[in-house]
């Protein structure tokens, strides 16, 4: 269940980075102070990796959303949504994650955030994304 909670962290630094249009590394610290989390040492191994994975990978992972989405592109999708698949190509691209784990957590994470049919757009895109 820790890992749950923190990709469910992880969705929110990324979130808040593209709402405030800087790299999820920048947000780090202050986000960990604020004192709002509470993740098991693994756990938060986890969230510093990825964190950094994302900032490092950025343009790759926008390049291939973008290159994935039909008739969308990254300007046109919410920032929940671009969050969400940027967690979850990065996990995809460069973790050693079964994309079974990695599609059911980040849909969830959308059911909860996104909007009515924000799951059902993460899942189509991951899915191109997984076939290559």
């Amino acid at each position: 269940m820790s890992r749950r909670i923190a990709r469910e962290e992880l969705f929110k630094i990324v979130f808040e980075a593209e709402m405030n249009c800087v790299e999820p590394k920048e947000l780090q610290e202050k986000f960990l102070e604020r004192g709002e989390i509470i993740l098991s040492p693994k756990a938060l191994e986890f969230f510093v990796k990825y964190v950094k994975g994302i900032s490092e990978y950025n343009e790759e992972l926008n390049n291939l959303i973008n290159e994935t989405m039909e008739g969308w592109n990254l300007d046109r999708i919410g920032s929940v949504e671009k969050a969400l698949l940027k967690c979850a190509v990065y996990e995809l691209k460069h973790e050693n994650t079964g994309y079974e784990i990695v599609v059911n957590e980040v849909v969830e994470i959308a059911k909860i955030y996104g909007d009515d049919k924000s799951h059902e757009f993460i899942n189509g895109v991951l899915a191109k994304i997984i076939k290559g």
